[in-house]
């Protein structure tokens, strides 16, 4: 664990906070891995694991980290686990209608669901808690996949409920589907002022669930990386919703790319960010 901290926190040099521009090198060297490390079982400011869908075997995980080096408090969420975790949410989103999000429009079901777990299983009073002690620092919000809905719920209903304001949440996911409609994209377009959503190519999960279906729609802005994403590489910014310069110009879409963020999997921080 210790490595672990040492490695996100300290090794990598200090980067401001910007206002509506994306920082790849932020992207790259501290949420990834904050997301990557949601996965991991360490604890630190709070961790927070609760059952999560009708199966009653799921789980969904997220902790809080209060960074004094960044005066960034960060909530960072894990992705599904295993295949009958994923199997589950695609029968519960084909079965469930979405439901109403606080911001406006409507989000889906699991998503929904698996957000007020982990709210009402402890993660919302520890976060305003680090919030009322930390009232100046700005909230990071990161996810992978499953995590990624997560992140992006979160940061909507925070600024929705006045706890945090637009201009201080940075909410950089990875992998991230569809969460919600179309009205549900436009309200966290105005909840909150930075938000980025980094696809690895032709990764398969950002296209779902299908547009088609229910009328889901992703907000913006989108990262869009058509490469392996090592250091150096390019990418595409897309500031519209479903930008069509962006991962929907893509094809072969696949589970391959989902995996793999900055050429690293998710299951890098179990081995100490190596």
């Amino acid at each position: 664990m210790m490595r672990f901290f040492i490695g996100v926190f300290f090794v990598f040099c200090f980067i401001p906070f910007s206002n509506c521009v994306y920082n790849e090198k932020l992207a790259r060297s501290k949420l990834y891995p904050m997301a990557a490390a949601a996965y991991s079982t360490m604890h630190y400011f709070g961790q927070f694991t609760v059952l999560c869908d009708e199966t009653k075997v799921d789980t969904c995980s997220a902790f809080i980290v209060a960074s004094h080096f960044d005066q960034s408090i960060i909530l960072s969420f894990r992705g599904s686990q295993n295949h009958d975790e994923v199997t589950e949410e695609e029968r519960e989103t084909l079965t469930h209608l979405p439901l109403p999000f606080i911001g406006g429009g409507k989000a889906n079901a699991y998503f929904m669901n698996a957000f007020e777990a982990l709210k009402n299983g402890g993660m919302g009073d520890v976060f305003l808690k680090a919030k009322n002690r930390y009232s100046n620092y700005t909230v990071w919000i990161t996810g992978h996949s499953l995590g990624a809905a997560l992140a992006s719920i979160t940061a909507g209903s925070l600024s929705k409920l006045g706890y945090i304001s637009a201009e201080k949440i940075l909410l950089i996911t990875f992998g991230q589907p569809r969460v919600g409609n179309i009205d549900y994209a436009n309200a966290m377009d105005s909840l909150v002022s930075e938000s980025y959503r980094i696809v690895h190519a032709n990764d398969l999960i950002p296209h779902l669930p299908p547009k088609g279906l229910l009328g889901y729609f992703h907000h913006k802005s989108e990262v869009w990386y058509n490469n392996e994403m090592s250091i150096g590489s390019s990418y595409i910014i897309c500031n519209e919703n479903e930008g069509a310069k962006c991962s929907n110009s893509g094809h072969d879409f696949n589970w391959g790319d989902h995996g793999i963020y900055f050429n690293k999997g998710t299951d890098f921080a179990l081995n100490g960010c190596k």
